[in-house]
């Protein structure tokens, strides 16, 4: 078969499946990094869990009635608007050589903070590939949605590790290693963390870097001193193992002394603002423990730090006088998911 009846083969297969599929609704999962940011993208372990926070994108045929609101928006003016999704998009287009519907309508809904280190961008894109794959008729298949995502977020973030659309893609709690760019090694941790452990609270401190900034700026540290950043991120992978091990044991003074080390090791790395230190040592000053969770930031606030304290209320109490806001969530929630297909 030529390449232009594929192609018209595929427009025909996609006008067959849009007259059958009239809406797909597919959710995924923020995400918290416990540790190993950074390190992560050279080779180092990370452990990483979902949370109940999550995105929600909706497909709709062009016949479908209008929300008439601004979530709802045009497949084609989405793309135009947004270079991300429009990378997505192109990823999908390039692996099943079908085209995409330009009036198929979309909407996006997110309970996940962006931007701030919660893995918001791997959630979008482990959703809308999730939705595009049962759009076009593709099997669910759990290891090809991560795979593509993991494209998207390299174009997105540059070096990416990985383990953000890893976790969004299976949930739970997730050990992670990148050995190669095409040779990943994870697993899914039979156990979760302790109902008995102290209440997390999440700080939201803000950001104004965007995840690849940071990242190139830990890369340029790396090349102006590799034999003390090969030391720190060595470090950072004992804490990491400490961590996993005091999660299984059910240890929460190990798990807390991780907590604060991981963040002692990261502001070393240089990924933690002024601002989030002074918070996260009154965090400490009252018995508690914080760190940041996720790429981090320099100039002002350094993204989502996770708070523990057997109080959370003081935590809160903390978190106001520093003008950030907060919130909670529920650890290890489920991964990407099917939530509806109108037919």
């Amino acid at each position: 078969m030529t390449s232009d009846k594929r192609f018209i083969t595929a427009l025909f297969f996609l006008s067959l499946i849009s007259f059958v599929m009239k809406k797909i609704v597919v959710s995924a999962p923020g995400k918290i990094h416990l540790s190993g940011e950074h390190a992560v993208v050279y080779g180092k372990p990370a452990v990483v869990v979902s949370t109940s926070k999550r995105m929600y994108v909706t497909l709709e045929t062009s016949n479908s009635p209008a929300k008439n609101d601004d979530s709802q928006v045009v497949l084609s003016n989405l793309r135009r608007k947004d270079a991300y999704i429009n990378e997505i998009l192109k990823i999908i287009e390039t692996k099943y050589k079908i085209p995409l519907s330009d009036s198929l309508l979309i909407t996006i809904n997110s309970d996940i903070v962006r931007s701030c280190g919660m893995g918001s961008s791997a959630a979008l894109a482990v959703a809308l590939i999730g939705a595009v794959l049962l759009y076009i008729g593709q099997p669910w298949n759990r290891q090809i949605i991560n795979e593509l995502a993991f494209q998207a977020e390299k174009f997105k973030h540059g070096n990416a590790s990985g383990s953000d659309p890893t976790i969004v893609t299976h949930g739970g709690l997730l050990w992670y290693r990148k050995e190669l760019d095409f040779l990943k090694t994870f697993w899914l941790l039979p156990f979760k963390i302790p109902k008995n452990f102290a209440p997390f609270l999440l700080i939201n401190t803000g950001r104004v870097e965007n995840t690849g900034e940071l990242v190139k700026a830990v890369r340029k540290r790396k090349e102006l001193d590799k034999p003390g950043f090969t030391s720190l991120i060595t470090r950072i992978e004992e804490v990491t193992r400490g961590m996993t091990g005091a999660i299984h044991d059910e240890d929460e003074i190990d798990f807390r002394d991780s907590i604060q080390e991981n963040e002692r090791l990261l502001e070393q790395l240089g990924v933690v603002s002024i601002s989030v230190k002074q918070l996260v040592r009154k965090i400490e000053s009252i018995g508690g423990v914080a760190k940041i969770s996720g790429a981090g930031g320099i100039k002002s606030g350094s993204g989502v730090v996770l708070a523990v304290h057997e109080d959370p209320k003081v935590l809160m109490d903390i978190s106001q006088k520093f003008n950030f806001p907060y919130f909670q969530a529920i650890f290890g929630g489920e991964g990407v998911k099917i939530e509806q297909i109108v037919t």
